[in-house]
């Protein structure tokens, strides 16, 4: 009886592991460009035995790469200069506090150093992987080929000025996990090469690709499957009690 109990236990862990990640989508769900967190998947199954007896227990064993939701999120216009978005498929080439990763926010700003960033603060990359320096400027905007261009301040009127090419990879037949930080990269900590043939939509985000009615009516089911398991080993527990107390009656 008490495999019963493991079996339920393992499956209710396997819940709360889920409920974490569908509070997660849905606390990101207004963040441009963001990637839709998947649940934990289940590679195989585990035993444990014990020796010299026939007891075992059987658990399942999940693979712990945060997999994630490639699908593309819905283009929001916004009239703004600065906010892009990429055509189709691919990422940005950013870098936060620590190695480059890949994103798909296009808010970008230039901060109080002159540097190119995201609204989360990364810095935007250039095809050198290095950050993107602006010089002072009353106009900037951003090309479909990902070209920043500035009209520089004090120069003539119509006067333009290339200053670097932001750094687009497609990341074609590469695996991308998200990380502890909760960045995109390839599985060894690395970033794809740069791309070339890349697109963007000018005052344009794309919005995050979670989907609130899913991630509601998946919370419901993991409620309802939560509170099955739950009678399942209280079930197991009463019977177990049962089977015990009547081992116990006078032969």
């Amino acid at each position: 009886m008490d495999k019963l109990i493991y079996t339920a236990f393992n499956t209710v862990n396997n819940i709360y592991d889920n409920r974490s990640v569908r509070a997660q989508n849905l606390a990101n769900i207004a963040v441009p460009g963001y990637r839709r967190d998947l649940g934990a998947k289940s590679v195989g199954t585990a035993f444990l035995e014990n020796f010299d007896t026939l007891q075992s227990r059987a658990m399942a064993v999940q693979d712990d790469t945060n997999y994630f939701s490639t699908q593309l999120g819905t283009l929001s216009e916004t009239g703004a200069d600065t906010d892009i978005a990429i055509r189709g498929d691919g990422y940005f080439i950013v870098q936060g506090l620590g190695e480059p990763s890949l994103s798909r926010r296009g808010d970008l700003r230039v901060n109080a150093e002159g540097i190119l960033e995201n609204g989360t603060s990364q810095k935007m990359l250039d095809a050198a992987l290095q950050p993107i320096q602006v010089p002072a400027h009353r106009v900037i905007k951003v090309s479909e080929d990902g070209d920043i261009i500035i009209e520089p301040l004090g120069s003539d009127p119509g006067t333009e000025q290339l200053v670097a090419r932001l750094a687009m990879t497609l990341a074609e037949g590469r695996e991308l996990n998200k990380f502890a930080d909760g960045e995109i990269r390839l599985e060894d900590g690395t970033v794809p090469p740069v791309s070339a043939d890349m697109r963007v939509v000018a005052k344009h985000l794309e919005l995050s690709n979670v989907n609130v009615t899913e991630e509601l009516i998946n919370s419901i089911e993991d409620q309802r499957a939560y509170e099955i398991n739950v009678k399942m080993i209280a079930s197991a527990s009463e019977l177990d009690e049962a089977g015990a107390a009547l081992m116990r009656m006078p032969g």
